[in-house]
């Protein structure tokens, strides 16, 4: 005999309540394996921070070319060659450091900041009124070695965003961001996930390791693009050295 519901009763009949009961178990489950799917296919963010509100003292020299940068000699043993680190620096907001380093291109300086780093690379935002002058000795000059032609595809960024200060730092989602950071002052940076065979990260400059001009990158800001030009590598860093017609939209 079909078994009928009656809403008023205190029970339901068990053929509904047992056909209920899987139907539920059923949603459950499949609410549970959407969930871990859902998790599964979401990409992480990268391990990237900006220790905003921890100022620490730096000390080195400042340099100009391609963009302000600190040189910081490394601790060494006694009888060791001196080596140094470099530290891009960039302004508060969306600014470059330009303004506050100008007056002390070439100098040893002392300086306030707060650190921004991703992977193997550091970078240092200047707290507004804390360079001085020292008297040290300056940081010994990294060894440059050309690394040749390249044609790469990947993605324009602005550095300060890419490497800490937010995340993620590129994307269609931070193209608005990326622009005005870059109108700003800092220093662009590409992005390619195959640079013989392995991901990597360049500061974009133009020829002879001169500062590239914002028209030439500032429309590609957040896309994917094309660019032929020469690799370099100074220190732990490294440059792609591109003319401003060498950058065009992916294929």
């Amino acid at each position: 005999m079909n078994e009928f519901y009656v809403r008023y009763l205190p029970k339901t009949p068990a053929g509904i309540a047992k056909r209920v009961r899987l139907l539920v178990g059923g949603i459950l489950l499949l609410a549970i394996v959407c969930a871990i799917v859902f998790a599964k296919v979401q990409r992480t963010f990268a391990p990237a921070a900006f220790e905003y509100g921890n100022e620490l003292s730096f000390e080195g020299t400042m340099e100009a070319a391609p963009y302000p940068t600190l040189v910081i000699t490394r601790p060494i043993a006694l009888g060791e060659t001196p080596t140094s680190s470099r530290y891009i620096l960039v302004g508060a907001g969306k600014h470059g450091a330009d303004q506050e380093a100008a007056p002390f291109i070439g100098k040893s300086v002392r300086l306030k900041g707060q650190l921004i780093y991703r992977d193997n690379k550091t970078l240092i935002e200047i707290m507004p009124g804390t360079v001085a002058r020292t008297n040290a000795a300056p940081a010994p000059q990294a060894s440059e070695q050309d690394l040749g032609a390249a044609v790469l595809t990947g993605e324009i960024v602005d550095s300060k965003c890419y490497f800490g200060v937010m995340n993620p730092g590129r994307g269609k989602v931070h193209r608005d961001c990326a622009v005005r950071c870059l109108s700003g002052g800092t220093p662009p940076t590409f992005v390619t996930n195959n640079y013989q065979g392995s991901p990597a990260t360049f500061l974009l400059v133009g020829q002879n390791r001169q500062e590239l001009s914002k028209e030439s990158f500032l429309p590609f800001a957040g896309r994917a693009v094309q660019i032929r030009g020469r690799v370099y590598r100074s220190g732990d860093d490294l440059y792609f050295s591109v003319a401003p017609s060498a950058i065009s939209p992916e294929r």
